[in-house]
């Protein structure tokens, strides 16, 4: 067993030697440390371990726990800093991203969380997933020191009760004999009320969602328990995206007398990666999608206004015309830069887009539209929606309180969409002033103070509170509205969409709806009309990233602020604008 306690502390001393470094450098001693080993590391350095951490997971998570303090040593005796380092008991390996190569089958190591079942029970897995649901960090007795009744011989145990979210369950396997080195053929043990006796970790349980732009249309997200130990506890938030790295369990509800045994499935974290917000919503797109752009803004370099009138050629084709709501949908979903100065102070770079017009004018179609381009998204109605549906609500399950995310923080890094905006109560509306234009929502609920992130483009649809309205003046629509000021002015980019009740443009408009429904069977026809939903989503991607550091020219600096002093001294102008 020696034997190999040394291969595999060699083993992690030649794949993570730098976090083992960072580790022996911490200045705390009796703190909890995790060592981060990328399962394609380790298994180009011994595939025959990988291999079995696949088979017997458990097993050889125990083991290489106990190896790691061989590894620290064998770090230890070959840093230039060993005088300034010690060894940490309370390391533990955090094992990431296993490979879809090493999968014996679909779906059974990198499965959806919709797809985990009995079958993966015992077994170790990585998903991937959103945080909906946070609950409090809690104690959870990890050892306890028992005494032998007849030598009194002190011996350490671990409590190896499957952890759950009941962090008060307790099992200690205890030996059959004394273990003192002198053997006294004592059985009968007691445990140790002395100081330092009993050894306590965190403990925190999540719940973890599919990620929406992962979801098939009309599907319903499914979901999962996660629980956390150690330094990994407390170490994400309702709205992040997160790829965990786990073992299968069961989780047993408790017996009674005649009632049906009943459980569920549950992970035990092995390491936990917080996915950055601004690069979670989708990955970057193929090789041959990015050349295929750049070779369209190279044939389009002379005139680059017509490169962009065919691209919002494809934005929701089945609406004719509305080529500037087109052009705006399209520049809240790209979006801007964030600055921020030296003293601290930010200036968001996502838009909110807000839509006012009549009922049958396609407000709908291109929030809809909008959402299936957006790498991420959130659809949502404000008839049925309260203020904690949109930012966050505080659950109580088991005596404990949690917080679970609502619309607009799970949509961080992506869009927000908010169907019939006027129905949100007065109330619900003034929970959200915070998380549109400072980005953050301050919550303090049950006893709870956080901060959770809303970076977020929030595009509304309302109708107008007095019906169809005619052109009086550039802030009709907006008087029109039932929506107060302050919320208002959190909206960048406001438009109007009338029903003008013309004969020419009724005809225009009949004629391309028919013409496009006997085009519907036809694919080869409406692939002539331009890019795909998924093409335009993986332009969106690409744009965003390729462009982060844009700036503004004297040009259109200059009519920027020649069309705001402009509105400013308009008599009709709204007070919010």
């Amino acid at each position: 067993m020696d034997s190999d306690e040394k291969v595999l502390g060699a083993v992690l001393a030649s794949c993570c030697s730098q976090a083992i470094e960072g580790v022996l450098l911490a200045a705390e001693l009796d703190e909890h440390y995790g060592v981060t080993v990328d399962f394609i590391r380790l298994l180009d350095a011994n595939a025959a371990l990988a291999h079995s951490i696949v088979q017997s997971p458990q097993q050889m998570l125990d083991a290489l726990e106990t190896s790691l303090l061989t590894a620290q040593e064998l770090v230890l005796q070959k840093h230039p800093q060993k005088l300034s380092m010690a060894v940490k008991p309370n390391a533990h390996i955090r094992l990431h991203s296993i490979p879809y190569s090493m999968d014996p089958e679909q779906h059974l190591l990198n499965p959806n969380i919709c797809n985990i079942g009995s079958g993966h029970l015992g077994k170790l897995i990585t998903i991937r997933g959103t945080v909906v649901k946070a609950g409090p960090v809690k104690m959870f007795e990890a050892q306890k020191v028992f005494f032998c009744n007849k030598c009194k011989h002190k011996f350490l145990l671990k409590n190896t009760a499957e952890v759950s979210g009941n962090s008060s369950c307790t099992n200690y396997e205890l030996p059959m004999e004394c273990p003192n080195p002198k053997p006294c053929l004592g059985s009968n043990f007691k445990p140790f009320d002395g100081a330092g006796a009993t050894g306590y970790t965190n403990h925190q349980e999540l719940r973890v969602q599919e990620q929406l732009q992962c979801l098939e249309p009309g599907s319903v997200p499914a979901s999962i328990s996660v629980i956390l130990q150690d330094e990994l506890a407390d170490s994400v938030q309702p709205g992040d995206d997160v790829e965990v790295t786990g073992l299968v369990q069961a989780d047993w509800r408790p017996l009674f007398p005649g009632a049906r045994c009943d459980g569920t499935l549950s992970m035990k974290a092995c390491s936990t990666r917080s996915i950055s917000s601004r690069h979670r919503a989708a990955a970057a797109p193929a090789e041959g999608l990015q050349d295929m752009f750049r070779d369209f803004w190279a044939y389009h370099a002379d005139c680059p206004l017509k490169g962009r009138n065919k691209i919002l050629a494809s934005i929701c084709p089945q609406i004719y015309g509305l080529f500037l709501v087109k052009l705006a949908v399209a520049l809240t979903l790209i979006g801007g830069c964030p600055r921020q100065d030296d003293a601290g102070a930010h200036i968001r770079g996502e838009c909110h887009m807000l839509l006012i017009g009549d009922p049958g004018t396609g407000k709908s179609q291109l929030m809809k539209f909008a959402a299936r381009m957006a790498p991420r998204a959130v659809v949502t109605t404000g008839r049925g929606t309260t203020g904690a549906g949109l930012t966050v609500s505080a659950t109580k399950e088991g005596g404990s309180w949690s917080l679970e995310a609502g619309a607009l923080v799970l949509a961080d890094g992506g869009l927000c969409c908010i169907d019939e905006f006027e129905c949100i109560r007065e109330q619900d509306r003034a929970m959200i002033h915070e998380a549109m234009e400072q980005q953050t929502l301050h919550i303090a609920k049950a006893g709870m103070v956080t901060t959770l992130s809303t970076r977020t483009s929030v595009l509304g649809v309302t109708n107008p509170s007095k019906g169809a309205f005619k052109h009086g003046g550039s802030c009709a629509g907006v008087a029109a509205t039932s929506l107060s000021g302050p919320l208002l002015s959190r909206f960048d980019i406001v438009l109007l969409l009338l029903d003008q009740h013309e004969p020419n443009w009724d005809r225009i408009v009949s004629e391309h709806v028919l013409q496009n429904h006997q085009q519907a069977s036809q694919p080869f026809v409406r692939a002539l009309h331009g890019w795909s939903v998924e093409e335009l989503r993986s332009y969106i991607t690409w744009a965003k990233a390729a462009n982060t550091n844009l700036h503004m020219t004297n040009d259109a600096e200059q009519v920027i602020l020649a069309y705001y002093q402009q509105q400013r001294r308009a008599e009709e102008r709204s007070q919010a604008r």
